[in-house]
C-alpha cells in the first residue's frame, strides 16, 4: 500500500472522531462522508465554519425546505469546496427554484443536484437555462425506460450527464447499451445497474471495453473476497473509468479497503461501504498522481469525475442514511 494513501486514511480517521464530537447528533455514516471530503480537500476542517453555515441555512430556508433534511450533508460540502459557502448556498437556492421551473420535482436529492450543477455549470443565465433543461429532457427519457427504477435520486447524474456535448438521445443510447451489456454477464437489474450505468458512459471508449473492464475488475474484487453489492456499484464505476490494463488503480483498491476493514472505526461500517470510500481515495489520487505527472486524463472526463465523487457519493450515503432510519422506525413501532 502507498504510504500517502495510508496517510489520507490516517487523515480522515483522524478527522472522523473530531467531526464525531463536534457533531454528537449527526448521522455516523453522515459523519463518516464529511471526514472523507474533508481529507481529500487542501482546505482545513472548521467546526465553527461549519456550525456557522448550518446556522445560515436554517435560517434562509422554510420548515419543509429539502435543504432542511440535509444541512449537515450541503453544509459540510460547501464550506470544504468554497471560500464563500453561504454565498454559494444563495446560488444554490436559485438553481433549486431553477430547476422546480423546469419540472423536476420536490425531492430530498434537490440538494445534491443544485450541488452537482454548481460545480460543473458557469454562471450565465442562458447556459444555465440550457443545462437545466436538458438534464430534465435526460431524466425524463430515463424514467420512460426504466419506470421503476428512476426517481429523484438520478437527479444529480441527470445533471453530470447534461454537461456532455452529446445529445439527449446520444446520451440515453449510451446509457441503456451498457445497462444490457453489463446485465447479460451478470449484474443484476435494479437501480444500482442504472447508477453503475450512468457512471460509465461518462467515458467515451466503447461499451464493450468499459463492459470488459468492469466485469475484469468485479471478479478480481471478489476473488478478494471484496464482492461488490448491487448497492455499492457506484464504486465500481468510478474505478472501472480509471483503471489500466495492468488493474493497478484496482490493486491500490484493495489495499485500501485490507486497511479500512482493519480499523476499528471503520470495521462496522462493512466491506461494501469501505469500498466506496476507498474508491473515493483512490480516484482522487489517481488524478491527482496524473496531473503531477502531466498525464492528465482527458479533462472533461476528469472534472466530471471529481464532480461525480462529492455528488454521487453524497447522494448514495443520503440514501442509505435515510434507509436506515426508516428501518429504525419501523422496528420502533
Amino acid at each position: 500500500m502507498k504510504q500517502l494513501l495510508k496517510t489520507k486514511v490516517d487523515e480522515m480517521l483522524e478527522l472522523y472522531l473530531t467531526t464525531q464530537k463536534d457533531f454528537r447528533w449527526e448521522n455516523h455514516l453522515s459523519v463518516h462522508f464529511a471526514a472523507l471530503t474533508y481529507s481529500q480537500k487542501n482546505k482545513s476542517y472548521n467546526k465553527n465554519d461549519m456550525k456557522d453555515t448550518m446556522s445560515y441555512i436554517k435560517e434562509n430556508t422554510r420548515l419543509f425546505s429539502p435543504f432542511r433534511n440535509s444541512t449537515f450533508m450541503i453544509s459540510m460540502l460547501l464550506s470544504s469546496e468554497f471560500s464563500e459557502p453561504k454565498q454559494q448556498f444563495i446560488k444554490l437556492l436559485d438553481y433549486e427554484k431553477m430547476l422546480k421551473e423546469a419540472g423536476f420535482k420536490n425531492s430530498t436529492y434537490i440538494p445534491i443536484t443544485c450541488y452537482a450543477l454548481s460545480l460543473t455549470c458557469n454562471e450565465n443565465e442562458n447556459t444555465l437555462q440550457e443545462r437545466i433543461q436538458k438534464s430534465f429532457e435526460i431524466y425524463s427519457e430515463m424514467k420512460k425506460n426504466h419506470p421503476w427504477l428512476t426517481s429523484g435520486d438520478d437527479y444529480p447524474l441527470s445533471v453530470m450527464l447534461a454537461n456532455s456535448d452529446f445529445s439527449v438521445e446520444s446520451s440515453i443510447q449510451k446509457i441503456e447499451e451498457l445497462y444490457k451489456s453489463l446485465n447479460e454477464i451478470g449484474f443484476h437489474r435494479g437501480n444500482g445497474l442504472q447508477l453503475l450505468s450512468h457512471i460509465l458512459s461518462f467515458s467515451e471508449e466503447s461499451v464493450f471495453e468499459k463492459t470488459k473492464r468492469c466485469e475484469e475488475i468485479f471478479e478480481i474484487l471478489k476473488r478478494n473476497k471484496l464482492k461488490i453489492h448491487s448497492q455499492y456499484y457506484a464504486a465500481l464505476g468510478l474505478i472501472t473509468l480509471l483503471d489500466n490494463k495492468n488493474h493497478e488503480v484496482v490493486q491500490e483498491l484493495i489495499d485500501v479497503v485490507i486497511y479500512l476493514n482493519g480499523l476499528k472505526k471503520y470495521k462496522w461500517l462493512g466491506k461494501g461501504m469501505n469500498v466506496l470510500l476507498a474508491s473515493v481515495i483512490v480516484s482522487r489520487h489517481f488524478i491527482e498522481e496524473k496531473t503531477t505527472q502531466n498525464e492528465l486524463i482527458d479533462t472533461t472526463l476528469s472534472i466530471s469525475i471529481e464532480a461525480l465523487i462529492a455528488a454521487q457519493t453524497a447522494a448514495t450515503v443520503s440514501a442509505i442514511v435515510a434507509t436506515s432510519a426508516a428501518a429504525s422506525t419501523t422496528n420502533s413501532e
